[in-house]
Parts: structure tokens; sequence; C-alpha cells
């Protein structure tokens, strides 16, 4: 059977991206488990927002640097932020909702 929606040269209608890029330097608080680092809060914009649940955990490497990325869940919403082995900070890259 044809699928008009299966074809290739259709452009479909993408979904905006409800994320926000902010690339913004933030406070953690984390702790270490088994050489890990376990979000538990972060300042941002001199607001603090307590962790409730690491939603993803994902690592990149740039070089010798490694990012490691963290879905964050809080009470406020849901937040992307990396933290960098090389300047050991964190900054918060996205708001995904709020």
């Amino acid at each position: 059977m044809f699928n008009p929606q299966a074809r290739w040269d259709r452009k479909l209608p993408q979904k905006e991206s409800q994320c926000e890029l902010f690339n913004e330097p933030i406070k953690m608080t984390c702790l270490f488990t088994k050489g890990r680092p376990l979000p538990r809060y972060f300042i941002w914009r001199n607001k603090l927002y307590r962790v409730k649940k690491v939603n993803f955990f994902w690592q990149e490497q740039q070089g010798r640097e490694i990012l490691s990325y963290f879905s964050l869940q809080t009470n406020q919403g849901t937040y992307q932020t990396c933290f960098s082995n090389i300047t050991l900070s964190w900054v918060l890259n996205r708001v995904i909702s709020t």
C-alpha cells in the first residue's frame, strides 16, 4: 500500500523545538559516586534549583576534554547541564521545559 508520508522528497512540517538555549555558567552542588558527578542542587540567575531526578546522562569527547551532560528534573522544570573535566566548570545549556 502506498504511504504518501513515507516519501523521501516531501518536507513535512517540523515541530518547533520547545527548548531554550542559554549556555550560561551555573554553580552546582553534586556528589561524586564511583568517579561520576551526581548533581543535587544548582544556582542559576540567583535562584536555587533542587534536582529531583537525573533523567539522562551522556558524555562527549572533544580532544582532551570530556563533557558530561545531564538532563535534570526539578520542581521548576527540566534542564540540560554540562560539566567539563578540563575547566571543572558547569554550564546550563538549555531549558527543556518549565
